[in-house]
C-alpha cells in the first residue's frame, strides 16, 4: 500500500492529505510514517507502539479506570486459569474480542450477551482455544437507542466534536450502526468525557471517538469503546448535520481556515439494508428527532451507483442466507462494506 501511495503521489500536482477510515491502512501509515511524511500530509500520530496499544480494549478499560472515567467492570482472560475471575462480575455479561483478530471474526460473533457465569466460562474457554484471549465485561442494560457516540477531531487549540445517538444497530445491541442522528441533549457531558479521556492518554491531534451507553438502571453514561486515529462508520452524520469533521481535518492539515460549522440536528442517517433487518427483528419504531429528514447510506437520486452495487451484493450473496437472516443470524461479513463520504 505504501509503495502504491508513493506512485500515486507522482501523479498529483498538490500535496495530498491522507485520512484513514479503517485500522489496517491507519497502522500501515503510522508504521511507515517516515517514508510517507515528505510526500503526504496526515495527522500527528503518537509513537506506533502507543497507537497499537490504544486500540486494545483491555488497555482502554485499564486506563479509563485509573483515570476515574465511567466504564463497566472488565476482565481480560488469557488462560484457563483466569476463567474463575468471571464469577466476580455482575450478570449479565458481554463477551467479545480484545483487538481485531481475523480468526476470531471468522469463527465467532462480534459480541455475546451471556446470562450465567457458567455459560460465560464455557464460551470463553472455547474462544481461548482459538484466539488465546477474550474480553469479558458487565453488560450495560439499555435499549438500542441508548447507545451514543462523540466523534472528535482534536487540534492543538479547540477540538471539534459531534455527538450522536444510534437508533438501531445490526445485529441489535452489539453490531454496527444501522441508523443514527444528532444528540445535542447529551453533547455537553459526553464531549467533555471524550476530550478529557483522549487528553489523558496523550492523544492531542487527529481523529478519535468514543462510544457510550446509558445504563437504564441508574441513568449513567458508561464509556464502551474508543476509536483512535481514524474516522468510523458514523462519520457522515456529522457532515449531514453541519459539523463536517472530514472537511475540518482537511483544512487543518492543508493549512486552510477552518470551515464554518453550524449544527442542524434534523438529519437522520440510515443504512437502509441493515436498518430494515433490525426493524424487522425488533418490531419497534425509532424515536426520530422532530422535523427529521432521512438520508439513506446507499440510495441517493443524485448518486444511485452505491445502492445498485449494494443490491447486487445482497442478491449475489445475501439472499442465499434468508433463512438465517429471519432468525437474526446473518453474518456481519456478508453485509455490504461500502461507505459514503461527504
Amino acid at each position: 500500500m505504501v509503495d502504491e501511495l508513493l506512485r500515486l503521489r507522482q501523479e498529483l500536482a498538490f500535496g495530498p492529505v491522507l485520512i484513514c477510515a479503517q485500522d489496517a491502512p491507519l497502522l500501515a501509515i503510522s508504521k511507515y510514517r517516515e517514508r510517507l511524511a515528505p510526500h503526504f500530509k496526515f495527522q500527528d500520530f503518537p509513537p506506533h507502539e502507543k497507537l497499537v496499544e490504544l486500540g486494545h480494549k483491555d488497555r482502554f478499560f485499564q486506563v479509563a479506570q485509573e483515570g476515574r472515567f465511567p466504564v463497566p467492570s472488565t476482565l481480560l482472560v488469557r488462560s484457563h486459569g483466569d476463567l474463575s475471575g468471571i464469577s466476580q462480575l455482575r450478570l449479565p455479561l458481554c463477551v467479545k474480542q480484545n483487538g481485531h483478530s481475523k480468526i476470531y471474526e471468522r469463527t465467532f460473533k462480534k459480541a455475546y450477551r451471556v446470562e450465567s457465569h457458567a455459560e460465560a466460562q464455557a464460551l470463553c474457554a472455547r474462544i481461548l482455544d482459538v484466539t488465546g484471549e477474550v474480553l469479558v465485561q458487565e453488560w450495560i442494560e439499555g435499549t438500542n437507542d441508548s447507545i451514543y457516540f462523540s466523534l472528535c477531531y482534536m487540534t492543538r487549540s479547540k477540538p471539534v466534536v459531534f455527538t450522536g445517538r444510534k437508533g438501531r444497530s445490526w445485529p441489535p445491541q452489539i453490531g454496527v450502526t444501522a441508523s443514527c442522528w444528532a444528540a445535542p441533549e447529551a453533547a455537553e457531558e459526553l464531549e467533555d468525557l471524550t476530550v478529557r479521556y483522549f487528553r489523558h492518554v496523550g492523544f492531542t491531534h487527529g481523529f478519535c471517538s468514543m462510544e457510550f451507553k446509558r445504563d437504564q438502571r441508574d441513568g449513567r453514561f458508561l464509556m464502551v469503546e474508543p476509536t483512535v486515529g481514524r474516522t468510523n462508520g458514523q462519520i457522515e452524520i456529522s457532515a449531514l448535520c453541519g459539523i463536517n469533521l472530514c472537511h475540518v481535518a482537511y483544512c487543518d492539515l492543508a493549512g486552510l481556515p477552518r470551515p464554518p460549522l453550524r449544527l442542524d440536528p434534523t438529519h437522520v442517517w440510515r443504512d437502509e439494508f441493515t436498518d430494515a433487518l433490525a426493524a424487522r427483528m425488533l418490531g419497534t419504531d425509532c424515536a426520530y428527532p422532530p422535523r427529521h429528514r432521512i438520508h439513506n447510506a446507499f440510495w441517493r437520486w443524485d448518486d444511485p451507483f452505491p445502492a445498485l452495487s449494494a443490491a447486487s451484493d445482497f442478491a449475489g450473496r445475501g439472499f442465499r442466507r434468508l433463512g438465517r437472516a429471519a432468525g437474526g443470524l446473518w453474518p456481519l461479513n456478508q453485509l455490504p462494506s461500502y461507505q459514503r463520504i461527504s
